[in-house]
């Protein structure tokens, strides 16, 4: 017969929780040939849940550990859903009061969410949700097997130090991706106000993925458009990962009615950014003869069709 202690804080709400874990996990997971079982009672100011198991045959190299392999299992389910989100907004709720932005909580949860659920580390490794349930089941894993009784309020505490660091920099990235996302929305509209009250000052702008340039621009009859200032900063190598950004610059100073961009299907990010700032002055083109051959260059001689 094996046994394990778990001692949680009195809090009805979290003995629940636990309770229905333990109780989802035992009709879910097959133990066989072990048996577990347990049993709940108030003892020093904690509630604990006792487990115990027994083996139908003679406990081997597999069966030896299932036992503390199920209480493991139960323990991490319950860091996720009961304590991870708790302690994430104590997180958020200090950096939030430094910035003065507690009023922003219910439109900045979100982007936290989406960072907690997944994110890329250095390196390409994805941490999800999943990511960091394994990695608290390996350390309370670990911690029982040296030890029988387990004080989990105590263990959130000190022993999963290096989980609540990751979740603190997921928090941080969730509210950056607000303010940088905020910032944009901002510019946006201050753009789109600007367009709206400039005169117009070409019918048609063709936009034009490029070879040796990231777009060329051209009016309705095929003729380059030429912006000194804008091509001598797209020449410069550091600035090609802003290209962008550099295109609505351009597209702000001719103040076209209409934007026709080519090759659409290839920079879907691209016709978001011209489209929630443009309106409904941007046409996609996929199926002009240039889209179809994948020229880099517009046929001055045979424009697209509108």
């Amino acid at each position: 017969m094996q046994t394990f202690r778990v001692l949680l804080e009195n809090v009805p709400e979290h003995c629940d929780t636990y309770r229905a874990i333990v109780n989802e996990m035992t009709e879910r997971v097959n133990t066989a040939p072990v048996r577990i079982t347990y049993r709940e009672q108030e003892e020093n100011g904690y509630f604990l849940f006792y487990f115990q198991s027994w083996c139908e045959s003679e406990y081997d190299a597999q069966t030896i550990d299932w036992a503390r392999a199920f209480v493991a299992l139960t323990l991490a389910e319950w860091v996720i859903q009961v304590k991870e989100p708790k302690i994430m907004e104590e997180m958020a709720a200090d950096l939030l009061a430094a910035e003065q932005m507690e009023t922003e909580w219910a439109e900045i949860f979100p982007y936290i969410q989406r960072m907690c659920q997944e994110v890329e580390l250095d390196g390409g490794e994805l941490l999800t949700a999943t990511t960091r349930k394994a990695n608290v089941y390996r350390n309370v894993f670990s911690y029982l097997e040296w030890e029988r009784t387990i004080n989990v309020l105590g263990f959130i505490r000190f022993r999963l130090q290096e989980h609540w660091n990751e979740l603190f920099e997921l928090v941080e990235t969730g509210i950056d991706e607000y303010l940088e996302d905020k910032q944009y929305q901002e510019f946006v509209e201050l753009l789109r106000y600007f367009i709206a009250v400039q005169e117009t000052k070409q019918e048609i702008v063709h936009v034009v993925p490029s070879v040796d340039k990231p777009f060329h621009l051209y009016d309705k009859k095929g003729d380059r458009l030429w912006l000194e200032q804008l091509d001598t900063v797209l020449n410069m190598d550091e600035q090609k990962c802003r290209d962008e950004d550099y295109l609505v610059s351009a597209l702000v100073t001719l103040a076209p009615e209409s934007i026709v961009l080519h090759m659409a299907s290839e920079k879907p990010g691209l016709v978001q950014t011209i489209r929630s700032i443009f309106d409904g002055r941007l046409i996609t083109c996929h199926s002009c003869s240039l889209c179809l051959s994948e020229r880099r260059v517009l046929d001055g001689n045979n424009p697209s069709k509108l």
